[in-house]
């Protein structure tokens, strides 16, 4: 065999060699592709509509959300969260707005009660104010107390300053919940718009409620 013929046949063999193996490489990748396929599901359910439990914060835009069942594991929600689960977004947000209002109405029973907790903390320091002055006047009338008597006041003024504190922090609480209560869009002032010194206004009309309670 000449060797121009050899080496003919030897190309021939390599040409065919690597068609084949383009083959079973094309072959490989439809059978990895078909196997990534997701597999047919049949959905009677479909989208439905979600509303969550409210926060502190939450509006009711904020409550209400969609997807199917796969998306819904996939955000994560879970049954401590949810409040329930409805095929119509109407009775969604019907739902969510009625969890929005009872919120409300708890967060301004809260309210009241810490307006109760402030009164009483407030008598609490005129008490301790005034078993003080007692214990002063006592130790100038006798002198022999006057070390039992230094004692016991200097337990008084450190049970002051605790309530002090206490107070202080249930003031600045209720001053910003209190805020949350205004009429939104109220013009405080009246300059005939509402801006910024509108928000002021209403921070000092609640300061000054707290004040007189």
């Amino acid at each position: 065999m000449k060797r121009t013929e050899l080496k003919k046949l030897i190309k021939e063999d390599i040409s065919s060699w690597l068609q084949e193996r383009s083959k079973e490489e094309s072959k490989n990748e439809d059978v990895s592709k078909t196997e990534e396929k997701l597999p047919t599901l049949e959905d009677q359910i479909g989208e439905m509509y979600y509303v969550s439990k409210p926060s502190k914060k939450s509006s009711m835009e904020e409550l209400v959300g969609k997807g199917d069942v796969f998306e819904f594991v996939a955000r994560g929600l879970q049954r401590e969260t949810v409040y329930g689960v409805y095929k119509s977004e109407n009775k969604a947000k019907t739902v969510a707005k009625k969890l929005i209002k009872e919120r409300d109405l708890q967060l301004k029973e809260t309210y009241k009660k810490g307006q109760a907790k402030l009164k009483e903390l407030e008598g609490q320091i005129d008490e301790i104010k005034g078993q003080i002055e007692s214990n002063m006047s006592e130790a100038v009338s006798n002198p022999d107390m006057r070390e039992s008597l230094s004692t016991e006041s200097n337990s008084l003024y450190e049970k002051l300053s605790q309530v002090e504190g206490m107070i202080d922090r249930l003031r600045e609480t209720l001053e910003k919940e209190g805020l949350k209560y205004e009429k939104k869009g109220k013009d405080l002032d009246g300059d005939g718009d509402v801006d910024s010194d509108d928000y002021l206004a209403a921070k000092d009309k609640a300061i000054k409620a707290n004040k007189k309670k």
